[in-house]
């Protein structure tokens, strides 16, 4: 007899899994388009848009693990 609970939880624990992949590379090409973007439109917020394009990649980066470790768990 199929498990349709286990072929449940399976597929919320991939779509978890690739849901924290694909936030975490939309966090790292944002902050790729924001130093490209500083190195050719200079302003004086230039630097506090870095630092928060940075910022936000190492919450995802945090969320990605977190979501890893709660899956392995």
């Amino acid at each position: 007899m199929i498990d349709f609970n286990f072929i449940l939880n399976l597929a919320k624990e991939i779509f978890a899994f690739l849901g924290g992949l694909l936030y975490l590379i939309f966090a790292l090409v944002v902050v790729k388009q924001v130093t490209s973007m500083s190195k050719n439109v200079h302003d004086k917020f230039n630097t506090i848009l870095i630092v928060f394009s940075y910022i936000h990649f190492l919450l995802s980066a945090l969320l990605f693990l977190s979501t890893l470790l709660l899956l392995l768990t």
